[in-house]
């Protein structure tokens, strides 16, 4: 939707309009109450200033829970079977244990600082 200019979305009718905003991912039946004017001055700020987008929204560098699950259950498992050969179980499950407590630490801390960009954008 890159380069249109406001004279061009002025042309459009308020359908068109609502059908730019929902293929940049904003949901179109939130928009009302605005005159043609402001859907069009709107819909060029919007456009014009995309939202990044998180590619990773997850830990473990996954996009989606079941990608997340099965990453993390594989990560274990390696964990365990390579620990097995270096010590006994109880260490290694301890090791686990401590390894998954500090990688949800990280994740919390990671959540809240995406948290505080996004409240100082708006």
């Amino acid at each position: 939707m890159a380069g249109l200019t406001r004279e061009e979305l002025q042309l459009k009718s308020v359908a068109e309009l609502k059908e730019i905003l929902k293929r940049e991912g904003y949901d179109p039946a939130a928009v009302r109450g605005f005159e043609k004017a402001e859907l069009v001055e709107k819909t060029f700020y919007l456009c014009a200033n995309p939202v990044a987008e998180d590619e990773f929204p997850m830990p473990l560098y996954s996009n989606c829970l079941p990608q997340f699950i099965l990453r993390a259950l594989l990560l274990a498992g390696l964990l365990l079977w390579i620990g097995s050969y270096l010590a006994s179980w109880s260490v290694n499950a301890g090791f686990l244990v401590v390894l998954a407590a500090v990688l949800t630490y990280r994740n919390i801390k990671i959540g809240r600082e995406k948290a505080e960009k996004k409240r100082k954008r708006r």
